[in-house]
């Protein structure tokens, strides 16, 4: 069997790449519209490059939509959700992934492929010396992702100390996580592949557990208004926190989930919970929360945090660990991360 893909030359590189390391599949660059021939019958593409924003389970049939009944609806991106993989089969379309992950059924053929697995489906001990500590390193590291680390830059930026910040490189040094460059005192390490590191972080217990949690109710008409009033009552009494979860994901302007029935806010470890509560004039409740406050163990969401206007809000890698553990919150987490970290 010959099975040639013809891509168009505004096709990305890394597109062609992606489906260049397919097995037994030929690509090459054209003029005309992009092209699959299986034993030269041409089967013409609807090609989306680098995954369809949002990737979730209305898009597959919107993407068959905009193939229309002459063409196959492709998908090929760097990282492809378990999930979002299975929509796509679903509805019929193709899909390749820069994991290896692939699915292509035509007439005379049919090629699935279900790629390296993600170190987040690994059930694996939380390695030694990965406490909420390190876990705040690992998170300042995947904030500049493209910077060439140190063990001397990482702890300024983590807050840890320099023999923390060398362990915490070494054991990614040791996981394959991370690549050393130089000798001794100009050694620096860089992060060859980040959404690697982050699915591998998602799999240690300390960096998604959460000690100690208070649900309590705050009268407001809306999310967005709650968003106001929180705010406004933390500056006024002094409340150090950063929202986290799918309400930090809409203040960042992404749109993730239709509503959001409780917010996260994670309050400084200083801060008991019950007078974060007094001071945000929220009411402790056992049912009926539209806030839940988090003691921020670690400031993993405090450290690092950004603001939009004057709310602050946690690292984005921090918004996304928590959001994993929300309710319903794979698929919200899944939309986050292609929508605003982008690997």
């Amino acid at each position: 069997m010959t099975l040639t893909i013809e891509l168009d030359r505004d096709v990305p590189d890394r597109t062609k790449d992606i489906l260049a390391a397919l097995p037994g599949v030929a690509v090459r660059r054209g003029k005309g519209t992009n092209t699959l021939r299986v034993d030269g019958h041409p089967w013409p593409l609807a090609l989306v490059s680098g995954g369809l924003a949002p990737l979730a389970k209305a898009t597959a049939p919107m993407l068959v939509a905009l193939a229309g009944p002459d063409r196959l609806g492709f998908v090929v991106a760097e990282r492809l959700p378990e999930h979002v993989r299975h929509e796509l089969l679903t509805a019929r379309c193709a899909y390749a992934d820069g994991t290896g992950a692939a699915h292509i059924n035509v007439p005379g053929l049919y090629l699935h492929i279900e790629g390296r697995p993600s170190r987040r489906q690994v059930a694996a001990p939380t390695p030694p010396g990965i406490g909420v500590v390190a876990v705040r390193a690992i998170q300042s590291l995947l904030a500049e992702p493209t910077r060439p680390w140190t063990a001397r830059y990482l702890a300024e930026a983590a807050a840890c100390s320099t023999g923390e910040a060398q362990r915490v490189l070494a054991r990614l040094k040791d996981e394959g996580l991370v690549t050393a460059h130089g000798r001794t005192r100009a050694l620096t390490r860089t992060i060859p592949n980040p959404g690697e590191l982050l699915d591998w972080l998602a799999t240690i217990p300390s960096a998604r557990r959460i000690r100690q949690r208070q649900y309590a109710y705050l009268y407001s008409s809306d999310p967005a208004a709650l968003v106001t009033t929180i705010t406004a009552h933390a500056f006024h009494n002094e409340v150090e926190y950063a929202f986290s979860g799918a309400a930090a994901a809409r203040i960042f302007g992404a749109t993730v989930t239709t509503a959001i029935p409780v917010t996260m806010l994670r309050i400084a470890p200083s801060l008991p919970l019950a007078d974060a509560c007094l001071r945000l004039k929220a009411e402790p409740v056992d049912s009926g929360a539209n806030i839940v406050l988090v003691s921020d163990f670690g400031e993993v969401g405090i450290h690092g945090r950004q603001f939009n206007g004057p709310a602050p809000v946690a690292p984005t890698v921090r918004v996304w660990l928590d959001m994993l553990g929300e309710p319903r919150g794979q698929d919200a987490a899944a939309l986050f991360r292609e929508a605003v970290i982008a690997w």
